[in-house]
């Protein structure tokens, strides 16, 4: 999924995931409202009709 919204939306990808290959600490991505770093990381399996939520954090002073 990930790999196809960088497509369409050029340097996505870089914003939200490490050189490393993890999500920034500031990133959260939820697959049906569960976080996916509680189900299967970056490789947690999509079906049709699932929801992705990409969350990242907001901050201020």
């Amino acid at each position: 999924l990930l790999d196809d919204l960088d497509s369409r939306h050029s340097g996505l990808r870089g914003r939200l995931i490490t050189d490393e290959g993890n999500l920034h600490r500031f990133v959260n991505v939820y697959v049906n409202d569960e976080d996916v770093r509680f189900l299967g990381g970056l490789n947690t399996k999509l079906a049709d009709g699932d929801s992705v939520t990409v969350l990242p954090a907001v901050a201020g002073g």
